[in-house]
């Protein structure tokens, strides 16, 4: 299975919160390339980074990912599911609706500390993916 890795679970690995079992899977993972990122995460980890240290931490972890663009076909599946999950009375952010729409064009797993924020796809929290639980 192939994966796309959302903020939270960047943010959690960058500031030791990750469980060393999903880390160690994290990077696996990466380095065997079964795992990219969106271009929106890269956004939300810039934006987040307030610190030039913090900011040099992302663009270091970040060096050897893919990570994939947002273009016509994930904005327009993303619009899809957000009318989608409106009529259900569930609302989804621009960015997770652009994320999981990226997942989901790709036949990626989304890899997430947030679950409920992506009803549309696959989506798993980081130590399931580790297989921790």
């Amino acid at each position: 299975m192939a994966y796309l890795i959302d903020t939270c679970v960047f943010i959690d690995h960058l500031t030791g919160r990750l469980s060393p079992k999903a880390s160690a899977w994290l990077e696996r993972v990466a380095a065997s390339g079964a795992a990219v990122t969106s271009a929106i995460v890269w956004h939300e980890l810039l934006y987040g980074a307030r610190t030039t240290k913090a900011r040099d931490a992302v663009e270091k972890l970040l060096e050897a990912w893919e990570v994939l663009p947002v273009d016509r076909a994930v904005a327009g599946r993303a619009a899809a599911m957000r009318r989608d999950q409106a009529s259900r009375g569930v609302t989804l952010s621009m960015a997770d609706a652009l994320i999981a729409a990226t997942a989901e064009l790709r036949g990626l797993a989304v890899v997430t500390g947030n679950v409920r924020d992506f009803p549309a796809v696959r989506a798993s929290r980081p130590e399931e993916a580790a297989g921790e639980g």
